[in-house]
């Protein structure tokens, strides 16, 4: 998986040499809640941002993913691979989202943000969502093959209606995730993901 970031963001770099002759030399880079707000003059530089924060991206989630499946904390390490593999999904989806923009912004130069604000997180949701299923199924087929894994756990989820705390220690990592067969895990996702998104349609609107 590791490649696959590395190759995307190559591949971008080098298409965007081949065609640098039909880059313009000013390009729409940011947009606001009033329309474009940010530009981009032609220079090697500028052109290379994109790509430049897909590589840091991808080491730092590569980083990451390492130290995951080296760290095992008395867990079985194939379960801390597993863990390891959605990490570096998250820095593919990354790295294929900044390799995208890397060409899309002054070759195909779009006039709204909608296919970005569209693009985007469908990228990132396929990937990751991938990942996910991959995950779900794979911990599965460990426990079928007689690996003993933490109770609760599917994939990098945990779930387990025995355990009566809502929060609970990250299989990986530092911090909490949510038991999510628990009664209140479900309103409690809303309330997190539901709050920001409605504050910041709230703050584009008294912006206008």
């Amino acid at each position: 998986m590791r490649w696959v970031s590395i190759g995307a963001l190559i591949a971008a770099g080098v298409l965007l040499a081949v065609f640098w002759g039909d880059v313009p030399d000013r390009w729409i880079s940011h947009w606001g809640v009033h329309g474009p707000n940010g530009w981009a003059t032609k220079t090697p530089a500028s052109a290379a941002i994109p790509l430049g924060i897909g590589l840091l991206s991808w080491l730092l989630f590569d980083v990451l993913a390492h130290g995951i499946s080296r760290a095992t904390g008395g867990l079985p390490r194939e379960l801390m691979a597993v863990v390891a593999t959605v990490v570096r999904a998250v820095g593919l989806a990354i790295a294929l989202v900044c390799a995208a923009l890397a060409l899309a912004l002054p070759l195909l130069q779009p006039r709204s943000s909608l296919p970005i604000a569209v693009g985007v997180p469908l990228v990132i949701g396929v990937v990751v969502g991938t990942a996910m299923v991959w995950a779900w199924r794979e911990t599965h087929r460990l426990r079928a093959n007689g690996v003993t894994l933490p109770e609760g756990y599917t994939g990098v989820f945990y779930s387990n209606p025995r355990d009566t705390r809502l929060w609970v220690p990250k299989l990986a990592g530092v911090g909490w995730t949510i038991n999510f067969a628990h009664r209140r895990a479900w309103p409690v996702m809303i309330a997190l993901i539901g709050v920001p998104v409605a504050l910041a349609i709230l703050i584009a609107r008294l912006a206008r």
